[in-house]
Parts: C-alpha cells; structure tokens; sequence
C-alpha cells in the first residue's frame, strides 16, 4: 500500500470533541490546520489515492453538521493563473498554445467558458505542458481534480436541497 498525502477544506474548525471523535476514528494520520479556512493535511495508506480520500471524507462526514469542501488544491484556472502556477510561460504563451498558433495543438479544452472567460482544468493543462511541450513542472495527481469536483458538487447540491437529485444524475451518467 501506498501512502497518500492531500488536503482537505473543511466548511468550519471542528471543537475540540469532534476533533478528538475524528482522533480516535482514524484520523490519527491527519494534522488540522486551523484559521479563517481550515483544512486537514492527510497521509492516508490506500491502494489509491481516491480511496484515501474517499476513507477520510466518509470520517469527517460522521460528525454532523462538518462536511469538506475542498480537496488538495482549486483545480480551475484561467491563463493567467496557469501562468503563475508554472512559473515559465507568460499567459500569451499559453494562449499562443490554447488557439493552436502555437505547439503541436490538442491543448486541453475550457472546462468553463462565459462572459469572455475560460476556466481551464490546471491538472489537464500541467499534463499536456510535461507531455507535449516537455515542461518540467510538477504532475497533479487528476485523482485529486476529480475529488475536488465531486466535493464541491456535493457542496452545490446540499446547499440546494437536490443531494438525491444529483446522486441519481451521477447514477445514470
């Protein structure tokens, strides 16, 4: 087994007896970090990453009332926020890549786009640089992308009132 470390945002700071509760569950291989947005650092042994975090949100979602709303990082992105993430290009060479004036093409579609605005997946894009451009910036793990999305669809459909609605979309999907 492998030993997984991520994050996770929590919606609010557990007390003092809901962290020990989440103590004594298992959650003895994660540190709070506490403050305006806290979050639990986690390394989590699993056979995969998903499942470390799937082990953890199933631990912290015991305590009522605490809920994640963030896993490892904010996977959405513009150009200008992938620029500054690798440090290395400029947000018109990515852009140059993005319309394909540049680059063998096939750079990673928006994940969003309105209002003159395009959010892009920064794990899609990190691993299109490494493979494609040869970039040597670090890998996100897209495991990490994928829980990100569904903990904050969750969050979405919970705020809404539509948990079952939405559970039975992801069902037929």
């Amino acid at each position: 087994m492998t030993v997984w470390d991520f994050r996770v945002m929590l919606n609010r700071e557990p007390d003092i007896d809901e962290f020990n509760r989440l103590f004594e569950a298992g959650m003895d291989d994660c540190a709070l970090v506490g403050g305006t947005q806290p979050y639990f650092m986690c390394d989590r042994e699993a056979g995969s990453l998903l499942e470390a975090i799937i082990s953890v949100l199933v631990q912290i979602r015991a305590i009522e009332g605490l809920w994640v709303i963030g896993v490892g990082h904010n996977d959405g992105v513009t150009l200008g926020d992938a620029a500054r993430r690798h440090g290395g290009r400029t947000q018109a060479s990515l852009r140059q890549l993005a319309t394909g004036q540049r680059g063998p093409g096939g750079f990673p579609a928006p994940v969003i786009e309105a209002d003159n605005i395009s959010v892009y997946s920064w794990a899609e894009i990190s691993a299109w640089l490494r493979a494609e451009m040869g970039d040597d910036i670090p890998a996100v793990h897209r495991d990490v992308a994928l829980a990100d999305a569904a903990v904050k669809l969750a969050c979405r459909a919970r705020a809404l009132h539509r948990e079952d609605q939405v559970r039975h979309l992801l069902e037929v999907a």
